[in-house]
């Protein structure tokens, strides 16, 4: 984990902010992401399209415009307990 953060910082985003978002599904979606990979990988892709749509509208609004963003997304199969929890730690460029 430490040597894909490094990797990230020192070749991947450039040197601006980034901020973790945390996507978290309802608990009956969950079960069935968890078995199901191309599922799994179409509802993490909507909700980081969704967040970077967003943050490119923000942007527009403050006077960027053809901004652009970019963003890592892991999905975390397990919660604290070591029980099923599916859920997305998205890594997403601030600035």
């Amino acid at each position: 984990m430490a040597e894909r953060a490094a990797h990230l910082v020192d070749h991947v985003f450039p040197a601006v902010p980034v901020r973790q978002w945390v996507l978290t599904f309802p608990h009956r979606l969950r079960y069935r992401l968890a078995w199901d990979h191309d599922l799994c990988r179409a509802v993490v892709g909507v909700a980081v399209r969704t967040v970077l749509g967003y943050l490119r509208h923000v942007a527009h609004l403050a006077g960027v415009l053809n901004g652009r963003g970019g963003a890592v997304a892991i999905v975390q199969r397990f919660g604290g307990a070591m029980n099923l929890n599916v859920h997305g730690h998205v890594l997403v460029m601030d600035g």
